[in-house]
């Protein structure tokens, strides 16, 4: 039996299942179809879900690399201000 398959959302299980049901009507319609079975179904799923984890990784790395460069920024200004007691005070 294949291992559990990483989950995915419930619109991409959603849509995996639209595309699959959408393949076996066309199946039924035209010669020129194959019809999925279950075992290509599933690996649908499967490159779904990995597809889905992906693009959730690279949204958190970039998530991450905008906190970094705030934390940075707020960091370099205090370090300005506290160089520069006219910054602090707004005298010149």
């Amino acid at each position: 039996m294949p291992e559990t398959p990483m989950p995915e959302p419930f619109e991409v299980t959603m849509l995996v299942e639209t595309f699959v049901n959408d393949e076996h009507r066309n199946a039924q319609r035209f010669d020129n179809r194959t019809l999925l079975d279950q075992s290509g179904v599933y690996d649908l799923h499967t490159l779904a879900a990995k597809i889905y984890a992906l693009g959730f990784k690279d949204g958190r790395v970039a998530e991450s690399v905008r906190e970094n460069g705030v934390r940075q920024r707020e960091r370099d200004a205090a370090r300005a201000v506290a160089e520069s007691p006219d910054l602090e005070t707004g005298e010149q």
